[in-house]
């Protein structure tokens, strides 16, 4: 085996070592190895979960172009659910919370329990509200 052989081996070893140690591969549990890429991953987060961020929320059947109805909006990247914003939205247009849903490109966000970052929901986003008149006997 040649020296170059051999280093360009030893690098490929210590590569090899590198990823092991950066997924965990020695350890045997599943969940164990999953517990410790959360914890990783929670140790030194990009961004805080509480930091505001602002979209805008229009009208469902608004006119395009419309500013009628449009709603400024800021909510906390990681902690502002779905029924929160929801509530938000009745409180500003004055309609009961089980008449408005929100949407997200075509989709109803139906889990209201779901943040909207769960949703894919960032910066400056555009979520529209549907308002469905409901009667309730």
């Amino acid at each position: 085996m040649t020296m170059a052989r051999h280093a360009q081996m030893s690098k490929t070893y210590e590569h090899w070592n590198t990823i092991m140690d950066e997924y965990d591969m020695d350890i045997d549990s599943q969940d164990e190895r999953a517990l410790n890429i959360m914890r990783r991953e929670r140790s030194d987060p990009t961004y805080a979960p509480d930091e505001p961020v602002p979209m805008t929320l229009k009208p469902f059947d608004g006119a395009p172009g419309s500013s009628e109805g449009v709603i400024k909006y800021t909510y906390m990247k990681e902690l502002t659910t779905v029924s929160e914003v929801i509530e938000d939205v009745s409180e500003h247009i004055g309609v009961k919370v089980y008449e408005i849903s929100l949407v997200r490109a075509g989709l109803k966000m139906s889990q209201k329990q779901w943040t909207l970052s769960d949703y894919g929901v960032k910066a400056d986003y555009v979520v529209y509200y549907k308002v469905e008149h409901v009667t309730v006997f």
